[in-house]
C-alpha cells in the first residue's frame, strides 16, 4: 500500500511539474490557466488531467492543433513514479521515500530544462532549496545538522569549481551549475554531498571525452552539466553515505 501511494504521488508530482514546465524558465505567472500544447496553448482538456492517459490516447499529439506533444508530458510523470518508487525501496519508509522522490523527479525536471533549454532555472532550483531547508528534519537517516553543513559545503564546492572553470572559457561551468549543486547538498546532506558532485563531474568528464572522441562535439561546444549532476545527486541520495563509508573505511 504504502509503494502504490509513492508510486500515484510520483505520477502526480511529474504531471504537475509537465503542465508548468514551459514557464519555468520564461516570465509568464506560474499561477496562469494551463495548458497541455505549447503551440496553440488552448486550455486544459479534461483529457489531459490525467497523467499519461491523454497523452496516450492522442498518440502525443495535441487534439486542438495537430503538434506534437513535449516528450515531457510522458517523461516527468513515468519518470516520477520510478523514481517515487525508488526512494520509497532505497529508504524503506513512507516519509523518506516521499520525501526523495519529489526531489529526485525535481532533479529530473531540471535535467530535462538544461537538455531542452541550457538552463536550470531559478523558478524551480531557489523554492527546491528553501524546500529542503524547511524539510530538514524530515529525512529518516540525516540530522538537521548534516543538511545545513552539506549546503554549506556544497557552496564552497561549487564557487571553487566556477573559479577552476574560467581558464576554460565561459560556458565550461555556470552560476546555474553552482545553484544546483547548492541544492544537491541542501537534499543529500554531509558527507553525501561529495559523493554527489564527485559522480556527476566525473560522469560529465567521461561524456565529454567520449563526444569530442566521436567528434560529436567539439572542446568549444556547449556541453550540459545539469543531467550529470542530477545523476549524482540520484547516486548520492539513495547510496550516498554507504559509498563514502566504504571508502573511508
Amino acid at each position: 500500500m504504502e509503494l502504490l501511494i509513492c508510486v500515484l504521488a510520483g505520477l502526480l508530482t511529474g504531471h504537475v511539474l509537465d503542465l508548468t514546465f514551459a514557464r519555468l524558465y520564461t516570465e509568464e505567472s506560474l499561477s496562469g490557466p494551463l495548458f497541455r500544447c505549447r503551440e496553440c496553448r488552448r486550455p486544459l482538456r479534461a483529457i489531459y488531467v490525467l497523467p499519461v492517459l491523454g497523452y496516450a490516447l492522442t498518440r502525443g499529439h495535441c487534439r486542438d492543433c495537430g503538434a506534437p506533444l513535449p516528450m515531457s508530458a510522458f517523461v516527468l510523470p513515468i519518470g516520477g513514479a520510478m523514481l517515487f518508487a525508488a526512494s520509497f525501496f532505497a529508504f524503506d519508509d513512507l516519509a523518506g521515500g516521499l520525501l526523495g522522490g519529489f526531489f529526485c523527479t525535481v532533479f529530473l525536471t531540471l535535467t530535462l530544462t538544461d537538455l531542452e533549454r541550457r538552463l536550470l532555472p531559478n523558478r524551480l532550483v531557489y523554492p527546491s532549496i528553501l524546500l529542503a531547508i524547511g524539510l530538514s528534519w524530515a529525512w529518516p537517516d540525516s540530522s538537521i545538522v548534516d543538511v545545513l553543513a552539506g549546503g554549506l559545503v556544497a557552496v564552497a564546492i561549487g564557487v571553487t569549481l566556477l573559479l577552476l572553470s574560467l581558464p576554460f572559457g565561459r560556458g565550461a561551468f555556470g552560476m546555474g551549475d553552482v545553484k544546483m549543486i547548492v541544492l544537491i547538498g541542501f537534499v543529500v546532506g554531509l558527507p553525501s554531498v561529495a559523493v554527489g558532485v564527485f559522480v556527476g563531474t566525473l560522469a560529465a568528464a567521461a561524456a565529454a571525452v567520449v563526444l569530442i572522441a566521436l567528434r560529436i562535439r567539439s572542446r568549444t561546444d556547449y556541453i550540459p552539466h545539469g543531467p550529470f549532476l542530477a545523476l549524482g545527486a540520484v547516486v548520492a541520495l539513495f547510496w550516498g553515505a554507504d559509498i563514502w563509508h566504504a571508502y573511508t573505511g
